[in-house]
Order: structure tokens, then C-alpha cells, then sequence
């Protein structure tokens, strides 16, 4: 068996080199001449996966290890009877941490609050939902906008219970929100497309001082629209992780976003050590082989997270929660590698900066010294909320620097 895979997917020597020849490439540079005889072949996002690719090959699976299917064409491959195995909702948790700690780095800089804002959740799947129970624990008004769902709900709400407090809303109640945050798949032919959903139109309808998030697909909004609307009144705030052409994404655009990242929300090791076993286990049960995966048993030792705050009455509970997210992921530094000058090379820094970030860690994984809480800084209902998304408090001997 010759299974050709994409050389950044975690783990994948080590469990794949014992079915057969194992071929590792860049995921961008994998051409048709390199699948003609392999068996499987395991992507990411930056791969497309279509007829160019694959006619007159013996590949028989694709396995993507990434939440979004839009760069395979599904159709082709059901036509060719080829199997598809994706790593849905492998890496929700890690775009929701990503979207918080947005949020939590404008607050700290005074931009913006969540205080009295209603937030527009616009597509609820695996990260959608998330990111609606996370912002409902920080007592976050939240409504949501996904047809598909809302039909779901209506037709068997026995089986939707949890469904029935969720305010669903049409779009153009979404739009008109403080907050937009879109998590919706890429779609073209569809009852609700998804391609350039945030069009011309719809954009110049945003109120000042909307915040806007996009860490789903880049086409998903006009971005040159957008450059428009924010060439001539930059006026919203904007957190962008994914753009269209990617990764030679628009240099302008990038000078006008607020914050803007390299299409990395959804980087974190457990995303990716999810997405892998998701992938491997598919691939072992399409040429039925023994189902099993293991990246061995890693003890969870929580890095300590150092914040500066201070027991002054002046700081909310909302800047308090968000300074320690900030803390913990902090996006600009990110946003600040990605707009050094690249020389014509703005691709090459988007996919390097990609590559760096593959140590990023999840909340879980972090404590805050006990001092914070026993000491004041921190309030019991902080506390809890900073809890609830995964941190801990502990004493100093536990916790790694």
C-alpha cells in the first residue's frame, strides 16, 4: 500500500509508516503525478482534492484532518467511489479559544466591551454551539442565525431539547448586532450559500462600532468589499483569521482589519492530535485493519499563566476574565508577525507563521497561581467563569513556567 500524506499532520509517521510506503509532502505541492499509485492520501486545508488531482489514480480514501470540507470536491469524489473521512469539530474548542481571546485583547485595550452588547452567532455547529455556551457562562446575551438548525429544532424539538432556549433569528436581524461572529462551512449551491454571505450590501449595512469575527473561510465574506467599506470609513472592528486567496491574502485588507492572524484559530495541539485520530481510525476501518490510536499517554502538566492585575474597585469582572485570556493567548503578538514586511513574500511568512504555531496549547492546559483568587485580585464569580473555560487556580509546586 503507498499512502501519501501531508508532511505537517501530527503523528503521522508514526502510525502510518507500518501499513506501507508512506510518501510526506508539502501539503500545497501535492500534484497528480505524486498519487498516481497510492492508495490513500491524507490532507489539510491548503490541499484541493478534485478530478485534476486524482483521474486515473488508484487512490481509493481521502482522509482530511480538518474540520471543513471546501477543498475537496465531494462530488467528484462520490462519482469516482472514493471514500472521505474529515475531522469534524476536531478543533471547535480551539477556534472558540481563538475567539475569545480576540474579544478578551480589545476590552484590555479599551476598544470594546461585551457589557449590554447582544452577540450574533451566525452558523451553530460544532464551533457555533460552543462559542454560544462559552459566552452564555460569561452572562453574554447571544442569538443565533442558522436555518438549517432552526428547521431541526421545529421538526423534532423532543430530540433538540437543548435547542429550546436558543434565540434563533433570521440574518438580517444578525447583522444588526454589536457583535458578528460567523461560523458557517463554505457553501455554493445550497438553499442558504455561504460564498461572499457578507457582500457588498450586506457589509454597508453593519453599524459603526460593529465587531466583526471571521474565523470560518475566507470566502465566506467579500473581502474586497470589505477593503471598501473600511478604505472609506474604518469603522468596525474587525478580527479576521481567514481570507480569500489565501495564503496570498490582501495586503491592503491587512493593513485595515483590527486584528488579523493566519487562518490559525483552529491550531492548538489537541485539535490536531483529535483531527489525526479521527483521520487514522477512518483509514484503518476503510481497509480493514485493526482500529486503534495512541500518541502516547501524556501527563497534563498545567503551565503557570502570569497576569499583572490589581485590587482596585475600577476593574470590571469582564476586564478582569478577559486580562486573564489575554494572558493566555495573545493574538496581537500573532497579528504583529504577520504584518512585518515580507518583501513579495507575504505568502511564504503566512504559511511559516502557520507552521510555528504548531505548540499552541488550549486553557486547559494552563493554571493561574491561587494567590490571584486568595488574595483579592481575582472575585469568586471570575473565578468560576475563568473555570468554566478550562483554566485552573493552584498553588506554585504543580504548575510548569
Amino acid at each position: 500500500m503507498k499512502i501519501v500524506a501531508d508532511e505537517n499532520i501530527v503523528a503521522v509517521q508514526q502510525h502510518y509508516t507500518k501499513h506501507g510506503e508512506l510518501a510526506l509532502l508539502p501539503g500545497r505541492s501535492i500534484r497528480p503525478e505524486d498519487v498516481r499509485d497510492a492508495d490513500a492520501l491524507l490532507v489539510r486545508s491548503i490541499t484541493q482534492v478534485d478530478r485534476k488531482l486524482l483521474e486515473g489514480s488508484r487512490v481509493s480514501f481521502v482522509a482530511t484532518a480538518t474540520s471543513g470540507t471546501d477543498h475537496l470536491d465531494l462530488d467528484y469524489l462520490a462519482s469516482a467511489g472514493i471514500a472521505v473521512a474529515d475531522a469534524a469539530g476536531s478543533n471547535a474548542n480551539a477556534v472558540v479559544e481563538y475567539c475569545l481571546a480576540g474579544m478578551a485583547e480589545l476590552i484590555c485595550t479599551r476598544q470594546f466591551t461585551l457589557h449590554n452588547k447582544t452577540v450574533a452567532i451566525v452558523g451553530f455547529g460544532h464551533v457555533g454551539s460552543r462559542l454560544y455556551k462559552r459566552l452564555r457562562e460569561l452572562d453574554v446575551t447571544c442569538i443565533v442565525c442558522d436555518p438549517f438548525v432552526e428547521e431541526q429544532s421545529r421538526v423534532d424539538r423532543g430530540r433538540h431539547e437543548e435547542l429550546r432556549h436558543v434565540s434563533f433569528c433570521d440574518l438580517a436581524t444578525a447583522l444588526a448586532a454589536q457583535v458578528i461572529t460567523l461560523h458557517v462551512p463554505l457553501t455554493r449551491a445550497s438553499s442558504h450559500p455561504t460564498f461572499h454571505l457578507l457582500d457588498e450590501a450586506r457589509l454597508a449595512q453593519l453599524a459603526s462600532g460593529t465587531l466583526l469575527i471571521n474565523a470560518s473561510r475566507g470566502e465566506v465574506v467579500d473581502n474586497q468589499a470589505l477593503l471598501r467599506r473600511l478604505s472609506d470609513r474604518n469603522d468596525l472592528l474587525t478580527l479576521f483569521d481567514v481570507w480569500e486567496n489565501e495564503p496570498d491574502i490582501n495586503q491592503d485588507l491587512l493593513g485595515l482589519v483590527s486584528l488579523g492572524t493566519p487562518h490559525i484559530a483552529g491550531y492548538s495541539v489537541e485539535a490536531k492530535k483529535s483531527a489525526s485520530r479521527m483521520s487514522y481510525n477512518a483509514f484503518l476501518r476503510h481497509f480493514g485493519l485493526q482500529v486503534g490510536f495512541e500518541l502516547g499517554i501524556e501527563e497534563l502538566v498545567r503551565r503557570r499563566v502570569d497576569v499583572v492585575l490589581t485590587r482596585e474597585n475600577s476593574i470590571s469582572d469582564e476586564r478582569c476574565w478577559a486580562e486573564c485570556v489575554r494572558a493566555a493567548f495573545r493574538v496581537p503578538d500573532i497579528d504583529r508577525r504577520l504584518r512585518v514586511p515580507a518583501n513579495g513574500q507575504s505568502a511564504a511568512l503566512f504559511d511559516a507563521i502557520r507552521k510555528s504555531l504548531a505548540e499552541r496549547r488550549e486553557f486547559s492546559n494552563y493554571a493561574f497561581d491561587q494567590q490571584l483568587l486568595d488574595g483579592g485580585y481575582v472575585s469568586e464569580r471570575v473565578a468560576n467563569q475563568l473555570t468554566q473555560l478550562g483554566f485552573t487556580f493552584r498553588g506554585s509546586e504543580p504548575a510548569r513556567e
